[in-house]
């Protein structure tokens, strides 16, 4: 077994056994925005392995512009700051900022106990990340034991059933966005302004600029 497959082995299992924090666990003092900061990107730490921030301080910051969060009190956050912007920091890459928002306006309708509604949301991930690790796991075990079907190199077929496996999930992903994303248009607009459902220029520009240098960066590396 290569040391890629090994990684990816026990990146899995890591995931297989991670759970968020409990309400009860998390700090119960008042932080300022670096503590918070860090310690958001600590506990998710093990899920994002590209090393690269999960919240920064700008984010905390228009995530109060666009009262998704209170406002901080003497510039710190309490409890129910932090267990938002962990539910935040793991749904931020697949879910817009207005969905985002509309999540959490129905939230309140539901009920004030933040406690609640951070348990429940913490349930609802851990068990759908050990299913999906789960799942993942028995398809790469199946692969490291798999024999050499077209008498190839194993090395190169290991490879191309790996590509298929994300090119499977990603699928799954697209087809689970394009659904959830059409019931949140819907319940979005029941609870947001209409302002707030409008893409702007300025929002469209920033994201092809975004996918322009993307682009270069790939295309020159393969020069």
């Amino acid at each position: 077994m290569p040391d890629e497959f090994k990684e990816l082995i026990e990146y899995i299992k890591c995931l297989d056994g991670y759970k968020l924090p409990e309400y009860k666990d998390l700090p119960q003092i008042p932080l300022y925005m670096e503590q918070v900061v860090s310690y958001v990107n600590d506990t998710l730490n093990n899920i994002y392995k590209n090393n690269e921030s999960t919240i920064t301080p700008f984010m905390v910051n228009n995530y109060v512009k666009a009262k998704m969060i209170n406002a901080p009190k003497k510039k710190k956050y309490d409890t129910n700051h932090i267990a938002y912007l962990l539910s935040i920091g793991l749904l931020k890459n697949v879910v817009s900022m207005r969905d985002l928002a509309g999540i959490i306006e129905i939230d309140k309708t539901f009920t004030d106990n933040k406690e609640q509604l951070y348990d429940y949301f913490k349930d609802m991930h851990d068990e759908v990340l050990k299913n999906q690790a789960h799942r993942v796991k028995t398809r790469l075990d199946a692969i490291d034991k798999g024999k050499n079907k077209y008498k190839k190199n194993k090395e190169l077929e290991d490879r191309l059933n790996l590509t298929y496996v994300a090119l499977r999930l990603y699928i799954e992903s697209e087809t689970s966005k394009l659904i959830a994303d059409a019931i949140m248009n819907k319940m979005s607009k029941m609870v947001l302004p209409k302002s707030a459902l409008v893409e702007s220029k300025k929002e469209v520009k920033y994201q092809n600029k975004k996918l322009g240098k993307e682009a270069s960066k790939i295309g020159s590396s393969r020069k």
